[in-house]
């Protein structure tokens, strides 16, 4: 297995769990913001599939069909990885937006384990951030350098969660 593939596959593993991790923590505290993430999250699993495809059948080499090589694999990993998160991000912000008008009650549990699970979170997030970009600067992959911009807006939902968390913690609603 080529390092790409490798990184691209601890991106898989590590989306797996990560949603896992939001959405039981989500559901267990009421927190609309973890349930979202856990979503968002499911959309990181699809890309860091769609990137582990990729990236595997881009090096293949140049045949009959494809003369110049499958390198534009990744280039449309990077396309179909920005299709998703617009629709996961606006699907998100519609939810948010029914909490903001009173449409739908919010009612967050703030537990200790939710703001545990939370920093774990951008931790892991941050990791994989920083694999990705280099990843990407060492291979000249498009596909990772998608992932490590994916994976950090990721990073600051996370934060943003976070933020949503401690304040609901010290009383605010």
């Amino acid at each position: 297995m080529s390092p790409q593939r490798r990184i691209a596959l601890v991106s898989v593993l590590a989306a797996t769990v990560l949603i896992v991790l939001k959405l039981v923590t989500g559901l267990a505290t009421g927190s609309l913001g973890l349930v979202s993430d856990a979503l968002h999250s499911g959309t990181d699993l699809i890309a860091a599939l769609l990137t582990f495809l990729a990236v595997g059948m881009a090096v293949r080499p140049a045949d009959r069909h494809h003369a110049y090589g499958h390198g534009k694999a990744e280039h449309l990993a990077a396309l179909a990885e920005a299709a998703i998160l617009v629709v996961a991000s606006l699907f998100i912000a519609f939810h948010a937006l029914r909490n903001l008008v009173g449409e739908s009650q919010s009612n967050v549990d703030p537990r200790w384990y939710a703001i545990a699970v939370v920093v774990l979170v951008i931790a892991v997030d941050a990791s994989r951030v920083l694999v990705s970009m280099r990843g990407a600067r060492t291979y000249r992959s498009a596909a990772l350098a998608s992932n490590a911009v994916h994976f950090g807006s990721d990073l600051l939902g996370s934060v943003a969660v976070l933020a949503g968390l401690v304040l609901a913690r010290a009383g605010y609603e």
